[in-house]
Parts: C-alpha cells; structure tokens; sequence
C-alpha cells in the first residue's frame, strides 16, 4: 500500500476534484430536497475524512517526483477535508451514506464520523469498494431511490462492472476520478511490452481489452520487420473512449475536466455521467470552471 494512503495525505491538487464534488452535491440535494425520494450517497474508495496535504520532500510518493514544484515544497502544513466529510456536511443531507475502504484503519476513522454527525444514517464497510458496491446496488434499485456515487479510486482499481451495475439501476449518477495521467496512462508502455497484471487490471478499468487497439500502431522498420508503438495521443484515445462508454451506459456524460499539478501537467480527469439531462446541465457547468469552482459557503453539522 502506498505510503500516502497509510498516512491518509493528499497532494495540493485534490482541493479542486473535492470542491468540485461538494458544489455538485449541494446542486443535486437542493434540486431534491422537496421531492421524497430516498437518496443515497456512495464514496467508494473513501479515505479517512480529512488528510494533510503533502507539503515535504519527505512525504511524497514515487509517483510525486515528477509532479513536486517549489511551491509544492515551501508550503505550510495544512488539512483538506476529504468527500465523507463534505457530502455529511451538506446543507441538505442524503437519506443515507454508505463509505467503504479497504483499509481498517481509515475505516475506523470513518466510523468515528458518526459522532459528529449523529443525525446522519452512515453505514462503514472494510473490504474491496468494487465487490461490495456490485452487492449493494440491486438492493437499491427501486423507484423512489435517487443516488450519486463518487468513485476516487488511487489507481487503475475501479472495475467497470462497478460502473456497469450503477448505471443499471437508472437511479444513480457517478462522479468519477479518472486517473489517467497519474496511473493509467503510465501502465501503457511504448514498446506494448506490458505485464499480465498491468493488462488484467487495465481490461478490468475498460471493461474490455478494446484499449490495446486504440493506443498501439503497427509500423515497419528500415529493415522491414513489423514493430509495435505507442500512437503519441494515447491518453487523449483512452479519454474519448471512457467517456463515450459512460454516455453509452448512463445516457449523459459531462465534458471531462482536467486536474493539473502546479506544473500544469495532467494528473487526472473529474468526470460526470447520470440518466437526467438536468444533472448533466449541472455537471457540465460546475466541472466547465475546473479550479476555479468554489465550494458552498455554509454546510451544517460540523
């Protein structure tokens, strides 16, 4: 497990996807908050309910290397209060909340939100978020069910059967972190050599092994032979493709919205999909502004 997940801290770049993601829920919550249905939220890869942002050398990951600046460095230690926190804080709640990690540990720290948040229905559970989401959902299908599952996963580890069973139900819209930049774009190597791992979890991400075609080119070398390629769009196909599999699937797919490092380098992508043109209308505008999104002012039960 990476270092960062154990110490539950963040780089500075997340305050956008989670500000973001809260602007989005209050839309949402207040659009339904007259209606009566009961309505669902779902953080699937939820973390501890507040991290510290990486500000040391020290801290950083591998994966941080390249995207680490000055700034990065100088910064003083601060705390960002993650989506579990965000979504129980809202001004008009969900019916129910429903956090699942893998890691005990942060789990716990989840649990501990209950109190203080007492008049909120959480629901905490340890395990694989793809697994117990695909059990989940059938249970929460019926017609007076609405629901937004935010999926943040920290690698290529969401599986598409996940995506595939919310959209099923038609009730449930997604935010999800892509992370195209910081993972999965990095698992595609140029020469197409590519572990069996590697490749089982990316057709896993995709849902399909349709990827390989769009990101690899045949061409002939001096002397002839056939060699294997990485085409230098390779991230921008995957993107495409992603995107268009979750406007198949839920009928609406917001345009993505990049979330760059202080370098200016893509990182990841925010994306929305949903069966309501209204979410959609909604989405696409608060995603439109990227890090210039403000979260809402007032959220109670803090």
């Amino acid at each position: 497990m990476k270092k960062s997940h154990v110490e539950n801290t963040v780089g500075p770049w997340a305050r956008q996807k989670l500000d973001g993601l809260e602007a989005y829920l209050h839309a949402y919550t207040m659009a339904l908050k007259k209606q009566s249905f009961d309505l669902i939220y779902i953080d699937a890869f939820a973390g501890a309910g507040r991290s510290r942002i990486r500000t040391a050398w020290t801290d950083a990951d591998e994966e941080d290397i390249q995207l680490i600046d000055d700034e990065f460095m100088r910064s003083e230690e601060e705390f960002i209060e993650g989506s579990p926190r965000r979504a129980l804080g809202l001004q008009n709640p969900f019916s129910q909340y429903y956090f699942f990690d893998a890691d005990a540990g942060r789990a716990a720290l989840l649990e501990g939100l209950q109190s203080d948040f007492p008049e909120r229905k959480i629901n905490v559970q340890v395990g694989d978020a793809n697994g117990l989401i695909q059990k989940l959902v059938p249970r929460l299908s019926g017609r007076n069910t609405k629901g937004v599952a935010f999926l943040d996963p920290y690698g290529p580890h969401l599986d598409w059967q996940t995506v595939a069973a919310l959209g099923a139900t038609k009730n449930f819209e997604v935010i999800i972190n892509f992370p195209l930049g910081m993972a999965i774009n990095r698992l595609i190597t140029r020469s197409g050599d590519i572990p069996d791992n590697w490749r089982n979890g990316l057709n896993g991400c995709f849902g399909s092994s349709d990827w390989e075609n769009l990101v690899y080119a045949n061409q002939k070398d001096l002397f002839g032979d056939t060699t294997r390629h990485k085409v230098d769009d390779a991230a921008q196909r995957l993107l495409n493709y992603y995107v268009g599999r979750l406007k198949d699937l839920f009928g609406h797919a917001a345009s993505p919205s990049v979330v760059r490092n202080t370098r200016g380098v893509p990182i990841y992508y925010m994306l929305w999909a949903g069966p309501h043109p209204l979410g959609y209308k909604i989405a696409d505008y608060i995603l439109s502004k990227g890090d210039r999104i403000s979260p809402p002012k007032k959220r109670s039960g803090r």
